[in-house]
């Protein structure tokens, strides 16, 4: 291996000086580049840095006509100068309202007044339209100046000049009378309702809190229609111990017979005269059997207690 390495150790001497040569030549080409390579000796123009403006401060303001009278449409618009005629609409020497049916509803103004028109309806005949100056409103007269707030017309009976201005109409129309309206008539119902509660105070007398007395011809108005006192109470079916023992009331009416015979909400109705109101067929049974009966004995429950009405039918 030493025999090999001395007989070409001759070539590692030629690379060291590639190499060395290469790194001269290099050194060599940035010194002829600087010397005689170099930029023009002509001044580079200098740069010009424009100075950022400051915004011009603006006296604010808590009044909104700047906002009011700008065009949401065209940033750039001018808001239109009013005429000398609208600075002041509320001058008595300035143009007077028309008293013409004539309604303002809106106006479009443009910096070129003969672009402007305004919509005008009429009350009586309910037209509307779109008018540009110079052009006629029918049976009033030809348009003269459009605003942002009222047209002028020249009346073509008058010849004078007149305005149409927004919400005039409102404030020169009178607040009409309110009528009353008529009583819508009470229907068969409610007449019934009311002829059976005025028999009811006539035809229940309390003599004390168990004994009552009761007109032949209230029962005898029952009797024939008991559907006319169904609504006056909640009747349901009362069960104890498994076992049928009557029937309960539940929201009982003030203005009912069940509140006027003496009845309560929660009332247990156990029997009337000795019969047991234990079943539907037993209540039509008793019914059949007491419909003409001159005295009548309920007995009940009431609040865990037994309690027994007397009725007498005079």
């Amino acid at each position: 291996m030493q025999d090999y390495i001395r007989k070409y150790f001759w070539l590692v001497g030629i690379v060291v000086v590639a190499i060395c040569a290469a790194l001269a030549g290099k050194s060599v080409n940035h010194i002829v580049e600087g010397l005689f390579l170099s930029d023009s000796a002509k001044p580079a123009k200098p740069v010009q840095v424009t100075k950022a403006r400051t915004p011009k401060k603006t006296r604010r303001s808590k009044f909104g006509d700047p906002l009011a009278k700008r065009n949401i449409f065209c940033a750039e618009c001018q808001p239109v100068e009013p005429s000398a005629v609208a600075a002041n609409p509320g001058d008595p020497n300035s143009v007077p309202f028309t008293a013409l049916p004539l309604e303002l509803v809106a106006t479009n103004v443009s910096r070129n007044p003969d672009d402007s028109f305004a919509t005008i309806r009429n009350t009586t005949s309910k037209s509307q339209g779109a008018y540009w100056v110079e052009q006629s409103i029918p049976e009033a007269g030809k348009v003269v100046a459009i605003a942002g707030r009222y047209v002028d017309f020249e009346n073509q009976t008058s010849k004078r000049r007149e305005r149409i201005a927004l919400m005039t109409t409102i404030t020169r129309k009178s607040t009409p009378k309110a009528t009353p309206r008529p009583t819508p008539p009470r229907s068969s119902r409610s007449q019934k309702r009311d002829e059976l509660s005025a028999m009811i105070d006539e035809g229940v007398k309390k003599i004390d809190d168990n004994n009552y007395e009761i007109d032949e011809s209230l029962r005898s108005k029952v009797l024939s229609n008991p559907m006319s006192v169904a609504r006056g109470a909640r009747i349901v079916p009362s069960v104890k111990n498994g076992k049928p023992n009557g029937f309960k009331l539940y929201a009982i009416r003030p203005s009912s017979v069940y509140a006027k015979i003496g009845f309560r909400n929660g009332d247990t109705i156990h029997a009337i005269n000795g019969y047991d109101l234990t079943t539907p067929d037993k209540a039509l049974e008793v019914y059949t059997k007491l419909k003409d009966a001159g005295n009548l004995s309920v007995t009940l429950t009431r609040r865990g207690k037994p309690v027994t009405i007397n009725y007498t039918i005079r």
